[in-house]
Protein backbone atom coordinates (compact mmCIF):
# COMPACT_ATOMS: atom_id res chain seq x y z
CA UNK A 1 0.00 0.00 0.00
CA UNK A 2 2.84 2.42 0.85
CA UNK A 3 4.51 1.61 -2.44
CA UNK A 4 1.29 2.35 -4.33
CA UNK A 5 0.84 5.67 -2.48
CA UNK A 6 4.43 6.64 -3.18
CA UNK A 7 3.98 5.80 -6.87
CA UNK A 8 0.76 7.86 -7.07
CA UNK A 9 2.49 10.81 -5.40
CA UNK A 10 5.39 10.61 -7.86
CA UNK A 11 3.03 10.32 -10.84
CA UNK A 12 0.95 13.25 -9.56
CA UNK A 13 4.05 15.37 -9.01
CA UNK A 14 5.33 14.55 -12.50
CA UNK A 15 1.95 15.42 -14.01
CA UNK A 16 1.81 18.75 -12.19
CA UNK A 17 5.33 19.64 -13.31
CA UNK A 18 4.57 18.65 -16.90
CA UNK A 19 1.34 20.62 -17.00
CA UNK A 20 2.87 23.70 -15.39
CA UNK A 21 5.63 23.64 -18.00
CA UNK A 22 3.10 23.61 -20.83
CA UNK A 23 1.92 27.13 -20.07
CA UNK A 24 5.35 28.67 -20.42
CA UNK A 25 5.09 29.03 -24.18
CA UNK A 26 1.60 30.48 -24.07
CA UNK A 27 1.22 34.15 -24.75
CA UNK A 28 -0.74 35.86 -21.95
CA UNK A 29 -4.17 37.34 -22.60
CA UNK A 30 -4.03 40.78 -24.17
CA UNK A 31 -0.69 40.11 -25.84
CA UNK A 32 -0.53 39.94 -29.62
CA UNK A 33 0.69 36.60 -30.94
CA UNK A 34 3.91 36.48 -32.94
CA UNK A 35 2.23 36.65 -36.34
CA UNK A 36 0.13 39.66 -35.28
CA UNK A 37 3.32 41.35 -34.09
CA UNK A 38 5.01 40.67 -37.42
CA UNK A 39 2.03 42.12 -39.31
CA UNK A 40 1.76 45.17 -37.08
CA UNK A 41 5.46 45.98 -36.91
CA UNK A 42 5.89 45.54 -40.67
CA UNK A 43 3.16 48.09 -41.28
CA UNK A 44 4.41 50.37 -38.52
CA UNK A 45 7.95 50.44 -39.92
CA UNK A 46 6.57 51.29 -43.36
CA UNK A 47 4.59 54.16 -41.83
CA UNK A 48 7.66 55.45 -40.03
CA UNK A 49 9.68 55.29 -43.24
CA UNK A 50 6.99 57.15 -45.14
CA UNK A 51 6.81 59.95 -42.58
CA UNK A 52 10.59 60.17 -42.31
CA UNK A 53 10.89 60.73 -46.05
CA UNK A 54 7.88 63.05 -46.25
CA UNK A 55 9.17 65.31 -43.47
CA UNK A 56 12.76 65.16 -44.64
CA UNK A 57 13.61 63.36 -41.38
CA UNK A 58 12.29 66.23 -39.28
CA UNK A 59 11.25 64.13 -36.29
CA UNK A 60 9.41 66.95 -34.51
CA UNK A 61 7.07 67.25 -37.52
CA UNK A 62 6.67 63.47 -37.72
CA UNK A 63 5.49 62.77 -34.19
CA UNK A 64 1.90 64.03 -34.45
CA UNK A 65 1.25 62.40 -37.80
CA UNK A 66 2.81 59.13 -36.74
CA UNK A 67 0.80 59.00 -33.52
CA UNK A 68 -2.45 59.37 -35.47
CA UNK A 69 -1.35 56.74 -37.97
CA UNK A 70 -0.43 54.33 -35.18
CA UNK A 71 -3.90 54.81 -33.70
CA UNK A 72 -5.44 53.99 -37.08
CA UNK A 73 -3.16 51.00 -37.53
CA UNK A 74 -4.09 49.69 -34.09
CA UNK A 75 -7.80 50.12 -34.85
CA UNK A 76 -7.53 48.35 -38.22
CA UNK A 77 -5.77 45.44 -36.53
CA UNK A 78 -8.31 45.34 -33.69
CA UNK A 79 -5.64 46.02 -31.09
CA UNK A 80 -5.83 48.55 -28.28
CA UNK A 81 -2.89 50.71 -27.30
CA UNK A 82 -2.81 48.86 -23.96
CA UNK A 83 -2.60 45.51 -25.81
CA UNK A 84 0.23 46.81 -27.95
CA UNK A 85 2.13 48.12 -24.93
CA UNK A 86 1.50 44.82 -23.11
CA UNK A 87 2.82 42.99 -26.18
CA UNK A 88 5.97 45.09 -26.38
CA UNK A 89 6.56 44.53 -22.68
CA UNK A 90 6.02 40.77 -22.98
CA UNK A 91 8.27 40.31 -26.02
CA UNK A 92 10.98 42.56 -24.61
CA UNK A 93 11.22 40.07 -21.75
CA UNK A 94 11.38 37.15 -24.21
CA UNK A 95 14.30 38.16 -26.39
CA UNK A 96 14.34 34.92 -28.37
CA UNK A 97 10.75 35.46 -29.48
CA UNK A 98 11.31 39.17 -30.15
CA UNK A 99 14.35 38.40 -32.28
CA UNK A 100 12.33 35.83 -34.25
CA UNK A 101 9.59 38.42 -34.82
CA UNK A 102 12.06 41.04 -36.04
CA UNK A 103 13.72 38.56 -38.41
CA UNK A 104 10.32 37.88 -39.96
CA UNK A 105 9.62 41.62 -40.21
CA UNK A 106 12.93 42.20 -42.00
CA UNK A 107 12.24 39.27 -44.34
CA UNK A 108 8.79 40.64 -45.15
CA UNK A 109 10.10 44.16 -45.81
CA UNK A 110 12.94 42.76 -47.95
CA UNK A 111 10.39 40.81 -50.01
CA UNK A 112 8.39 43.99 -50.55
CA UNK A 113 11.50 45.85 -51.68
CA UNK A 114 12.29 43.00 -54.12
CA UNK A 115 8.75 43.19 -55.52
CA UNK A 116 9.14 46.92 -56.13
CA UNK A 117 12.43 46.41 -57.95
Amino acid sequence: MKKMTKTLVLISAAAVMALSGCGRDRVPAGVMDEEQMVDFLSEAYLLESFYAVETDFNYSRMSGSIAASYDSLLAVNGVTRADFERSIDYYSHHADKYEKIHKKVVERLDEQVDEIK
